[in-house]
């Protein structure tokens, strides 16, 4: 700004605007922005690091031309339950419309869950006939073990229509739905083995999914 604010052309002619944050990004920030910590509820969280707006991962482009959206990646710490976390929330419907990332392309997590099988098997006396439920199950990669031991009662719950549709396909009963209190209505038995890998960290609501995970 130059000049009095007194002048007759003051805001007007003096004033030259700059758009700091894009409308859009600006509305998605007010939306998705996380003040409070997912596990204790302390609004007091500390910036520890951050990497910039970045896309979604695996989300790659065809051409430099295409639009895609990006999202702040940055880390935020809580100094009384000490949880790292994510400062920006996206939305269900964005990240899992169509997901494309595929746990059994990787042929490590393929022995890994293979030999974790094994060991439930072994250790918790599980027998042909316990039931076993995975958390976002993906394409199937945790449970396909159990199936190939002869395990009759296996489901998976993923909220990725596509990777849901691909492990159904491969003879892993998997239910399309987010992991919820809606989920009790569609899951009636009792579980006696219930998988959860890396699921906690895409969940906002960690209170809920550990009380729907009791009552099963």
């Amino acid at each position: 700004v130059n000049g009095e604010r007194e002048h007759k052309n003051y805001g007007v002619t003096h004033t030259f605007p700059y758009q700091l944050v894009d409308k859009k990004i600006k509305k998605d920030l007010i939306s998705f922005y996380k003040f409070d910590c997912r596990c204790c509820g302390n609004i007091k969280l500390k910036r520890i690091i951050s990497l910039g707006f970045q896309p979604l991962a695996n989300n790659l482009i065809k051409n430099k031309k295409n639009k895609f959206d990006t999202y702040p990646l940055e880390l935020n710490y809580c100094e009384d339950c000490r949880n790292v976390q994510l400062s920006v929330s996206v939305l269900n419907k964005k990240m899992f419309k169509k997901y494309f990332y595929l746990s059994s392309a990787s042929k490590e997590l393929i022995n890994h869950f293979r030999d974790a099988a094994l060991k439930y098997k072994k250790e918790l006396s599980l027998n042909l006939n316990s039931k076993i439920l995975d958390v976002g199950s993906n394409d199937g990669i945790a449970l396909k073990p159990f199936v190939d031991q002869g395990f009759k009662n296996v489901l998976g719950v993923e909220p990725a229509k596509n990777i849901a549709k691909i492990a159904n396909k491969n003879q892993i009963k998997t239910i399309n739905h987010y992991f919820n209190k809606k989920i009790l209505k569609k899951i009636k038995k009792k579980y006696d083995l219930i998988l959860a890998s890396n699921v906690f960290a895409h969940s906002d609501k960690i209170d809920e999914m550990t009380e729907v995970i009791k009552k099963i």
